[in-house]
């Protein structure tokens, strides 16, 4: 009976990364996201003696952006496209439950992101070896942290594409991944601020996801391996906020009416 439950979850995935890796918009950004690598060679060229960090910091920036992009392009559209062309409605009259339907399409969106985000790690990795000639390991673990981000921001994201439009959940989606990745100032700010501002700081803190757990450019910038610590308590942190929001968005799928 588990086997067969999540046999299903599986080949709604499967349906959903075929679907979207065909979609020629995600072919653009890939694209698009791989030349924009390349052209930090030419960034680090005119830099004096510092040119692999250049390459490596821009190189990294470029990937988290076009892999937010493909997050917001994909993961907010992918329910609500099916709910829109009534596909919904088919699929829900075999014996597939709306909780299969719903983390079928969130492994598959997570399919989609760790396969663009591995064609162009590779390219930035083969990028750092032609320039360096090393493998650079904090440059590997700054590509597989970012991968738990945006699969993290999949979560957000199609949890709330439950109940907004695709355009209202991707802006939400957008605001609150800027906002995880400032935690750290909302952090600072909040300890030099009046009792009742460093309240609604902290709460602003804890509760939006922290998105510089996953930041490690500093690391690969100056080639340090991460501790074993922060490798675990990061695991930790993206499995149970991921389950969080898998959770509170299954919820509101069971209650959605469509």
């Amino acid at each position: 009976m588990i086997k067969k439950y999540f046999k299903t979850i599986g080949v709604i995935a499967l349906n959903t990364f075929r679907e979207t890796i065909r979609d020629r918009i995600l072919y653009s950004l890939i694209g698009f996201a791989a030349l924009v690598i390349a052209a930090g060679l030419l960034a680090g060229s005119v830099s004096l003696g510092q040119d692999l960090r250049v390459i490596e910091s821009f190189g990294l920036t470029a990937m988290l952006i076009f892999l937010l992009i493909i997050t917001l392009f994909v993961g907010t559209q992918v329910v609500w496209r099916e709910v829109e062309r009534k596909t919904i409605y088919l699929t829900l009259t075999k014996p597939v439950t709306r909780d299969q339907f719903y983390l079928g399409k969130y492994f598959g969106i997570c399919l989609t992101t760790a396969t663009s985000a591995l064609i162009m790690g590779a390219m930035f990795l083969l990028e750092i070896y032609f320039k360096a000639h090393i493998f650079s390991v904090p440059a590997l673990f700054s590509i597989i942290w970012m991968i738990f981000e945006v699969w993290l921001l999949t979560a957000l994201g199609l949890m709330l594409s439950t109940f907004t439009a695709p355009l209202s959940s991707a802006i939400y989606t957008f605001c609150l991944a800027l906002i995880g990745h400032a935690s750290t100032s909302i952090w600072q700010i909040a300890q030099k601020s009046p009792a009742a501002l460093k309240y609604i700081l902290d709460v602003i803190y804890y509760l939006f996801p922290n998105l510089e757990k996953f930041n490690l450019r500093n690391e690969v910038v100056y080639a340090i391996n991460p501790p074993f610590s922060q490798v675990w308590t990061t695991v930790v942190y993206f499995i149970g906020y991921t389950a969080l929001l898998l959770v509170l968005g299954l919820m509101a799928f069971r209650s959605d009416e469509f």
